[in-house]
């Protein structure tokens, strides 16, 4: 291979690693939620199951387009638009935007009432594969709003069926539930159906 084409390819190569850094290096800065360590993405596209090439996917991209021209209205939050939106970037099977959105959430609501946009966020870290961070996310839904039982119990089942070996964590999972609702006859059935398996 003649000197210049060397050079060429080999700028090549330097140019895209230096934008897949940048991306990665983006994404990580800004998100409410970096990968934990160990963790990867080896895509964040899926298929959606909007991605039809035709109607459905044309209705989620005028959703997108509707939910954006909304920021800032005041019609709804804009915390509730960016759960909105990542939602459609979602059933567009486009994880990279419903991750990007979700974080907006996050950083938009100063109350703190995001466990929405958190247990959103764990479906689909789970979904592409980063199981620690997933993790992370569900915990944080039911820390930021223990009042609702509905997060403890995704907690507990991605506890159960993707780190059933950890038997501390489900235990401590299932005593901050009960120190919330008490022994429900949901936890009661879920706890049986962990300790059976």
């Amino acid at each position: 291979m003649p000197k210049t084409s060397r050079f060429i390819v080999g700028g090549i190569l330097v140019a895209f690693a230096v934008g897949a850094a940048w991306i990665f290096f983006q994404r990580s800065a800004s998100a409410p939620l970096p990968l934990a360590q160990g963790d990867s993405v080896a895509s964040w596209d899926f298929r959606g199951v909007y991605l039809d090439g035709g109607t459905l996917e044309d209705k989620a991209r005028s959703e997108i387009a509707r939910l954006k021209n909304l920021l800032g209205s005041g019609e709804f939050t804009d915390y509730e638009i960016y759960v909105s939106i990542a939602n459609q970037y979602e059933l567009l099977g486009d994880g990279g935007n419903a991750y990007a959105y979700l974080g907006k959430a996050i950083r938009e609501d100063s109350a703190d009432n995001t466990g929405l946009a958190w247990y959103n966020l764990g479906v689909l870290l789970s979904r592409l594969g980063a199981l620690q961070t997933a993790r992370i996310a569900y915990e944080k839904a039911t820390l930021i709003e223990p009042q609702i039982s509905f997060y403890h119990y995704a907690y507990i089942e991605f506890l159960i069926q993707n780190m059933k070996n950890d038997t501390a964590a489900i235990e401590k999972a299932f005593t901050a539930a009960a120190v919330n609702f008490g022994q429900t006859s949901d936890m009661t059935d879920l706890r049986a159906r962990w300790e059976k398996s």
